[in-house]
């Protein structure tokens, strides 16, 4: 063993067995953003679909929010027709391209379709593109099936004949009294405090997923034929082995490429529209209202909640064989899914800073915590360390009192599904530390203290 691989192991070792003591009690017991996710169904899934829809309902949910269920995990795109309306609300239809210069501005928008309206073809309009096709499709879904509606449900435990209740935003609110309170008997008001504390259910989010899948195999074949070409031109007149070793080395390239999917997934985020007159009017008319009958009744008619878009990602992941490895479609599919929920989840944490999670830290000397390579974590990357405070209202808050960066000189966890072991000169399996090492934070205190990405 290399003397780098001897000081890899000897590390892993040391921290093992400083976190089998227990730095974290429980990592789900902070204050966490909240989560729903719905797949987005369509064609592109392709002859496989009945495995991708498995694969995606048996990926584990995110550790790093709590979860919230809807009626609809997914929901098929063929189900929702779109109105004129509907485009013309998305900011299509509304212009009619006239002139020659109209049609060359639109032209600049590769993505966009352009529908003539004439036989002439003098006047068009500019169609929405395919992921903005997909962004008005669930708008409409969300609206039809009353999502914000369905999330705002899930925070009060509503029940259908109205009844609901405070329990869940106690349990997430994690208050405590101050000893001030406790002494004078004058603790604040539990619900006064829950409509100022907006953060619980303000940092609900619902992200929609929408993949498409591709065979590799056009693909490895389209490059092969081509390298085949330029191998015969490059190497015309040399000697006869000389093109028979690269074109066995592309054909063998050819082998370890062409089985498999690739997959494109656009994700787009949304976020509970939630303040405290919303959360007042909440309390209103449901909480300050004792006839559960009116409370159901205003409750299908209200249209006080909404969710607001916030952003769309786009990524994509593959997943071949290994020369001599035989896994079947169905596991591919499986593991592909799996990895690209990760990477999509990773992606819209580092566009949209409101999403970042915050992860508590497992241990310190050295800082460590349990995040690595499926959050998309890199050598040298910048996180804030994280303090919880009492604001005016005695409201628990995340402040800011320094930060770490990944380590460079330590491994990366890869907490990835189906990660590869990672193996020392003899082939023997290298210890898996389940976390990753920060540098800096001296201050910092395990079980107490959190860190949360900057970019």
């Amino acid at each position: 063993m290399k003397f780098r691989e001897i000081v890899l192991v000897s590390i892993a070792l040391t921290i093992l067995s400083s976190y089998s003591i227990g730095q974290v009690k429980d990592q789900t017991k902070y204050r966490r953003s909240n989560l729903t996710m719905v797949l987005v169904e369509d064609n592109d899934l392709g002859k496989s679909k009945d495995m991708v829809i498995n694969a995606y309902n048996s990926n584990p949910f995110p550790d790093k929010y709590n979860q919230h269920i809807i009626q609809d995990k997914k929901f098929s795109t063929d189900l929702i027709k779109l109105s004129i309306s509907d485009y013309k609300n998305a900011g299509f239809y509304n212009d009619t391209l006239k002139t020659p210069l109209d049609f060359i501005k639109a032209a600049k928008r590769p993505f966009n379709p352009i529908t003539k309206l004439n036989a002439e073809g003098t006047l068009g309009v500019v169609e929405p593109s395919k992921p903005e096709l997909i962004n008005m499709y669930i708008d409409k879904y969300i609206k039809e099936k009353k999502v914000a509606k369905q999330v705002a449900a899930t925070w009060f435990n509503r029940k259908p004949n109205g009844d609901m209740d405070w329990e869940l935003l106690k349990e997430r609110a994690m208050y405590s009294a101050t000893a001030d309170e406790e002494k004078s008997g004058t603790k604040q008001n539990l619900v006064d405090r829950l409509i100022k504390d907006v953060d619980i259910i303000g940092n609900s989010y619902v992200v929609f997923n929408k993949m498409e899948f591709y065979a590799n195999e056009p693909v490895a074949r389209l490059i092969r034929d081509a390298a085949k070409i330029e191998a015969n031109k490059q190497l015309a007149g040399k000697p006869a082995f000389l093109l028979e070793k690269a074109l066995s080395g592309i054909d063998k390239v050819y082998e370890t490429t062409k089985e498999g999917y690739t997959v494109k997934c656009n994700t787009y985020l949304y976020q509970l529209d939630w303040n405290e007159q919303i959360a007042k009017t909440v309390n209103n008319l449901f909480f300050n209202n004792n006839n559960l009958a009116d409370r159901a009744k205003i409750w299908d008619t209200t249209n006080i909640f909404n969710l607001k878009f916030v952003g769309k990602t786009t990524v994509f992941s593959i997943v071949t064989f290994k020369l001599g490895e035989k896994r079947t479609e169905e596991q591919i599919i499986t593991l592909q899914v799996k990895r690209t929920m990760d990477n999509a989840l990773a992606k819209l944490q580092k566009e949209y800073v409101q999403f970042r999670p915050v992860s508590p830290i497992a241990s310190v000397n050295p800082l460590t915590a349990k995040i690595g390579l499926k959050e998309g974590l890199e050598p040298g990357q910048k996180f804030e360390l994280l303090k919880i405070e009492l604001d005016e209202f005695n409201i628990p808050k995340y402040k800011n009192f320094g930060s770490v960066t990944v380590d460079k000189k330590a491994p990366i966890w890869d907490n990835r599904q189906g990660a590869e072991p990672q193996l020392d000169a003899q082939g023997n399996p290298i210890p898996v530390v389940p976390f990753t090492t920060f540098k800096g934070g001296k201050k910092a205190e395990a079980e107490i203290n959190f860190i949360r990405l900057v970019k």
